[in-house]
């Protein structure tokens, strides 16, 4: 015992001294904070993930009342560092915070060299809020806190420290216990497995005698425990009858009604079940957050019904009941796909469009997309309205079909300025609207030029107006050059590592077997491609203006290969449609492997290294070695021919 409690004493003293050495990027972290107190912090990124990141964000994951809870921060920046504002909850017993920014390569996170940035909520000096032991047993255990987006990443405290907190817990808060019951038995299973089996039953047998009066969530965890971790369906099944006859109406009945909708395959049947479980299960504020996402599932289904079943009547009574999530889903799943497969009248498709796109702009801040602490409040409020900015780019779409050019000009000005100029075909529709409208061209020109999104059509519209202004078509690319720069951030090339390129073997147009030469000392850039793959062929006039720039180049090759087909003809029908094109592109067809099936001998051994069969796909090699390689289409063939041509040229110079 004397040894235990010095380790734990050790423990303890290395957590503190820890805990100071990255309490120099927050300063303020109050010894004794009680609820309602207000922290005010300082965040200095400097010596940590986030030190070059100029926009900084962060939140706090707070236990409060028993239940994990995420919280904004409020930030500000002042000089060099940020003044961190944040008010403890009325119930809270533990609070961690996590500091955050967006990069190019994604999230990066500070949380304190992994000791964390914690702390411990107290009633009163040295009296602890109810749960705060509890979270302070759990949050830094690596078995129980795996909900926390990797908090930590190899920080960690045993099982036995875990249980000396969590009995603190129980001798200090057993007035709370229902409230954590679930904890304490999967600690228990934890630290005495071969145990369990008999002190679990022990232990639920003498809880379940007390639980009269209970709310049916301690039921529920009752239940689950028997059921899950006991594996006990007698018991179990014994507790389902005491949940049904107590709570008729309440969570456990809800989920079995829940159960019986989604299994059901006529479409028509289904509706009518999710009628009757809405009238016997409405929403109200009683659901638990849990199943909330029954409702989410359950208004998407009836508006796939209704849409699939051109009831639309019953979609524009549908739409006010939604929030933005299930707005976005239904936008996305029927508007959207509708539009792009043209098979509903885009004028039909406009009178259900419109007032979802309107009330999706009124419901942007409902925190309809936060579930549980996955996201922030921020965090939940941004993906939002980035998910709205998308769909008004489809309503533009949807816009641009019916001729609607004034919508169209109204819609681009609900975009943020930045979203305008993403896509080339989106200024395409920019500039037609402009035209049919006799309004001017010239700056959204030179704003798609600057974002490098022009399309051939633009990019001549842009050359015929500076030819216009009395300047020389000799100087137009310096001239396009300087406002692709006006714009560019720094974006460095992401190279792979050399890996060994596997042999490609192919048949030739007129049908002759052919192994590409891959390790020739030439800089060799392949197009897999396919009839059937969309972005594919949009990228082919961006691809045949890097064939024309290399085209004099003997230390570069470009080839196009066919591969993955599925229908009978493909390689008359690829060959036809590079004729009707135009396009002069060195094309080359897959071999089938043997045993039959789709034409991706070749490919397939790419797709492996890869981890991905998409297409299209590029791959850039030299000397046999895999060294670039990008999956998609942007749609903007600027950025498609500047890419290649910024890895062909470095590598030229190696």
């Amino acid at each position: 015992m004397n040894i235990k409690l010095l380790v734990l004493a050790f423990c303890v003293f290395t957590i503190q001294i820890s805990a100071q050495e990255v309490k120099s990027r927050l300063q303020g972290m109050v010894d004794v904070p009680i609820p309602g107190m207000a922290l005010n912090m300082t965040y200095d990124a400097k010596g940590g993930p986030l030190e070059n990141i100029k926009e900084i964000n962060g939140y706090a994951y707070v236990f409060n009342d028993y239940r994990w809870e995420i919280e904004d921060l409020k930030m500000k920046k002042n000089g060099a560092v940020w003044n961190v504002e944040y008010t403890v909850p009325k119930n809270c017993g533990f609070m961690a915070f996590k500091f955050y920014g967006n990069t190019d390569n994604g999230l990066v996170t500070d949380t304190g060299q992994d000791t964390g940035y914690l702390l411990v909520v107290f009633k009163e000096p040295k009296v602890k809020m109810p749960g705060a032991d509890l979270a302070w047993a759990t949050f830094r255990n690596k078995d129980f806190n795996s909900e926390f987006g990797g908090y930590f990443k190899d920080f960690t405290i045993d099982g036995d420290a875990t249980e000396y907190w969590l009995k603190k817990e129980v001798a200090d808060q057993g007035n709370n216990f229902p409230k954590f019951i679930d904890t304490y038995i999967k600690v228990l299973k934890v630290q005495k497995p071969e145990k369990f089996d008999a002190l679990g039953h022990h232990f639920l047998g003498d809880f379940t005698k007390k639980m009269n009066g209970q709310p049916e969530e301690v039921f529920l965890k009752v239940y689950n425990l028997y059921k899950f971790e006991l594996k006990d369906q007698a018991k179990s099944d014994s507790l389902e009858t005491v949940i049904q006859k107590q709570f008729p109406k309440g969570a456990f009945q809800r989920f079995k009604a829940y159960q019986k909708i989604m299994p059901i395959a006529d479409a028509a049947e289904k509706n009518k079940v999710i009628t009757q479980f809405l009238t016997d299960f409405p929403y109200t504020s009683d659901v638990p957050d849990s199943q909330k996402y029954f409702y989410d599932n359950i208004v998407k289904t009836q508006f796939g019904y209704y849409f699939e079943t051109k009831d639309y009547k019953s979609i524009l009574a549908l739409i006010p009941t939604m929030n933005f999530a299930n707005l976005n889903d239904a936008y996305h799943q029927n508007i959207s796909k509708a539009l792009y497969l043209k098979v509903v009248d885009p004028a039909v498709i406009e009178t259900m469009a419109v007032p979802m796109i309107k009330l999706m702009q009124q419901k942007v801040n409902d925190l309809s997309y936060m579930q549980g602490i996955y996201w922030s409040p921020n965090q939940a409020n941004e993906n939002a309205k980035d998910r709205l900015n998308d769909e008004l780019v489809i309503q533009i779409r949807m816009y641009d079909m019916l001729k609607k050019y004034k919508e169209v000009l109204e819609t681009f000005e609900l975009l943020p300025f930045t979203k305008r100029y993403e896509k080339a075909s989106i200024n395409d529709i920019h500039v037609r609207a402009l035209e049919a409208l006799n309004k001017p061209t010239i700056e959204v020109l030179k704003n798609a030029a600057k974002n490098n999104t022009l399309s051939e059509a633009l990019t001549a519209k842009l050359k015929e107006a500076y030819l216009k202004e009395g300047k020389k078509e000799a100087d137009f690319p310096a001239y396009l050059e300087q406002l692709k720069k006006e714009n560019k951030s720094e974006e460095k090339i992401v190279w792979m590592n050399p890996v060994p390129a596997p042999a490609i073997k192919v048949q030739t147009a007129d049908g002759k077997a052919k192994q590409l030469a891959l390790d020739s000392g030439k800089i060799i850039v392949i197009d897999f491609w396919a009839t059937w793959c969309g972005p594919c062929k949009k990228a082919f006039p961006a691809m045949q203006q890097l064939v024309n720039n290399f085209k004099e180049d003997k230390q570069v090759e470009v080839y196009f290969i066919s591969t993955q087909e599925t229908k009978e003809g493909y390689k008359k029908e690829a060959l036809a449609y590079l004729k009707e094109k135009g396009l002069k592109l060195d094309t080359y067809f897959d071999l089938i492997k043997k045993g039959g099936g789709t034409n991706n001998e070749s490919f397939s051994k790419y797709a492996a290294i890869f981890k991905s069969s998409g297409i299209p796909r590029k791959v850039v090699i030299k000397n046999g070695q895999i060294r670039f390689t990008s999956e998609g289409y942007s749609g903007n063939p600027g950025q498609l021919v500047d890419e290649l041509t910024e890895v062909i040229n470095a590598l030229k110079k190696e």
